[in-house]
């Protein structure tokens, strides 16, 4: 099988890497129980200010595969949700913490094989996107791009990997 990464264009990971090593350089000197993810290889995920809805596969140092958005923020499941049929079990005060990645067309896709990304409507009626059936999430906890701090939360929330499950290893 080959590497989720393979197709992405040269240029951006080294455009991304140099981003990453920069917000490492920033983070170094703070201290704290904060899980942060250093990508080593990851498509640009663009300019704020013309940033499209879009998902990376990336490689972490610290959790091995794993997905963020177009602002490099890690994404997470829940193993209390379900991904076949696709059901969200997060609603209400959780949905304020762990914040339900909105449905997007078009989206872009890298490092990720396409045919994994999906939608599911929440009790509220919006939609959510999911990966390999699994609902998705952002974490409020987590404040810059690269932050881990919702991987292993309350037992049941992960960063998700490029083909659905849980990124590892679970922290202590």
């Amino acid at each position: 099988m080959s590497n989720p990464v393979e197709t992405a264009w040269p240029a951006a990971r080294k455009r991304v890497a140099a981003v990453f090593v920069l917000v490492a350089t920033l983070l170094g000197g703070c201290s704290g129980d904060q899980v942060t993810v250093q990508p080593t290889l990851a498509p640009a995920p663009g300019r704020p200010s013309d940033l499209q809805p879009a998902l990376f596969g990336i490689s972490s140092d610290t959790l091995g595969w794993i997905v963020i958005d177009a602002q490099g923020y890690v994404l997470y499941r829940s193993e209390l949700d379900a991904n076949r049929p696709s059901r969200s079990a997060c609603t209400g005060t959780c949905a304020q913490q762990w914040l339900p990645v909105p449905a997007a067309d078009p989206i872009r896709v890298e490092g990720i094989d396409r045919q994994l990304i999906g939608t599911l409507t929440r009790p509220d009626g919006t939609k959510q996107l999911t990966l390999a059936g699994w609902p998705l999430y952002g974490y409020t906890g987590d404040r810059m791009p690269g932050d881990a701090n919702g991987h292993g939360q309350d037992g049941h929330w992960y960063a998700v990997t490029p083909i659905g499950t849980r990124a590892g290893p679970t922290p202590a």
